[in-house]
């Protein structure tokens, strides 16, 4: 017995010295990594399963330090990031159908938006609720939630031809002896046709989103909208075609900023001093774009639908013009993420997308400066019993672990593919890091 507990010690220690338990905590999906992550080929660290179907499937997960978040039916999770075992849970005052959208860590707190414009705030450690919004006119939770300077933005979505809120709301616990105490909104933003996938940028005056057009024909005139930051009050719009079905995203380096629509648009924009928008520049692509373009050296790297199946777009991000496309096994609504982390080393980024087809893996694209053709892999594909349709983005922890999750109701975390003596030394040190890992957590729990 002593023999064997000497033994693991030094299994334990032998394997620590290989292994780092602490991930960089992620506020949001932010698109950009600059962790080392998998290129070639990706093994499964491990697998978890949550619900019984698409609807009941989990949000993709966040990774905040050395724990990854996600939503499940009606409870937060909050699991170990190594070994995807569960840390804590706790039930909500709602749940969220289809589950597209991710919880949104930031400020020490945890905000979710569920069905029937519900928003609820929880305490990162603790897990315990701070507060409920529950929007007048409600809807569902399609939004992505922005965090900035002690406010959150949101918006909810009741049908193409009703209207919905976008919200603020401080994060303050008004009251820390109520768990569920009823939060109001700084301000609402009312519109027709709601706000489907439509996250926002936040500037230090105003704040800048897209919207459904209010019609079932998604090809008529929507807009892009810009609001004074404090009062909610609309400053400019910009007429566009198609329902705005993802988040306004920024790019220090053009000045501009970027989004998409689902009538097959990828538009670039600026905003003056004042909030007037303006200078509009559009992309026509093949198909259908519902992800947010992500902006990186001076590339815009997005997917769309290609008829039955997709593409990747790769664009000059100050003229619009193409660089060149990819063919995908099926259409990528998610937005992509890039990996900076060997960049210093060889030039290239990695970019990263899911599909919204069978086998609902993920499609690896490298790219470097006056790169004009392709160079992609099937980094990752899921066994048969795990196969499944995907929205979902992609995030990195700062070991460069990837995590995504698809319809099949499993969540995966992936690292770099070994081969031979390596693969069998990898499994063992993850085998010992999951034994650690346990090991802590059952001693947590006491």
């Amino acid at each position: 017995m002593k023999k064997t507990l000497s033994l693991l010690l030094a299994l334990i220690i032998f394997a620590s010295s290989f292994c780092m338990l602490a991930y960089a905590q992620s506020q949001a999906y932010t698109g950009i990594a600059s962790a080392q992550t998998p290129t070639s080929e990706a093994r499964l660290l491990f697998s978890k399963k949550f619900g019984g179907n698409y609807k009941a499937a989990p949000t993709p997960p966040v990774v905040v330090g050395n724990t990854i978040l996600l939503v499940s039916g009606v409870k937060l999770y909050k699991l170990n990031a190594e070994t995807g075992e569960e840390i804590a849970s706790v039930k909500m005052e709602g749940s969220t159908l289809y589950t597209t959208v991710s919880p949104l860590y930031a400020d020490g707190k945890i905000f979710v938006s569920l069905d029937e414009g519900i928003v609820q705030a929880f305490d990162y450690k603790t897990m315990k609720s701070l507060w409920v919004y529950t929007d007048k006119i409600g809807g569902q939770a399609l939004c992505p939630i922005t965090y900035d300077n002690g406010y959150i933005y949101s918006g909810f979505w009741v049908d193409e031809t009703e209207y919905a809120n976008y919200v603020c709301l401080s994060v303050k616990d008004e009251n820390t002896k109520k768990e569920t105490e009823s939060k109001n909104a700084k301000w609402t933003y009312k519109a027709l046709g709601g706000f489907y996938w439509a996250g926002c940028c936040v500037t230090d005056k105003y704040v800048i989103f897209g919207k459904d057009d209010g019609k079932k024909n998604s090809e008529s005139s929507s807009k892009i909208i810009s609001l004074d930051k404090s009062t909610g009050k609309a400053v400019s719009s910009l007429a566009v075609k198609g329902d705005i079905r993802s988040s306004v995203t920024y790019s220090a380096e053009t000045s501009s900023y970027y989004t998409s629509s689902k009538a097959g648009y990828i538009y670039k924009f600026s905003m003056d001093s004042s909030g007037k928008l303006g200078s509009l520049k559009t992309y026509t692509a093949p198909g259908a774009v519902t992800a947010t373009p992500v902006v990186y050296n001076g590339r815009l790297y997005v997917g769309c639908q290609n008829g039955s199946a997709g593409k990747f777009i790769v664009l000059d991000a100050k003229t619009m013009k193409e660089i060149y496309t990819a063919d995908m096994q099926g259409y990528p609504q998610a937005s992509m993420l890039i990996s900076t982390g060997y960049e210093q080393t060889s030039g290239k980024i990695y970019i990263y997308s899911t599909y919204n087809a069978k086998p609902g893996g993920i499609t690896a694209f490298e790219d470097s400066q006056g790169q004009t053709s392709v160079v992609k892999t099937e980094l990752f594909t899921p066994d048969t019993d795990m196969q499944q349709y995907c929205i979902s983005t992609v995030s990195a922890g700062e070991d460069g672990t990837l995590y995504y999750k698809n319809d099949s109701g499993n969540i995966f975390a992936l690292r770099e593919g070994k081969t031979g003596v390596q693969s069998l030394l990898q499994k063992i040190i993850d085998a010992i890091k999951n034994i650690i890992a346990k090991i802590i957590t059952l001693f947590n729990k006491k």
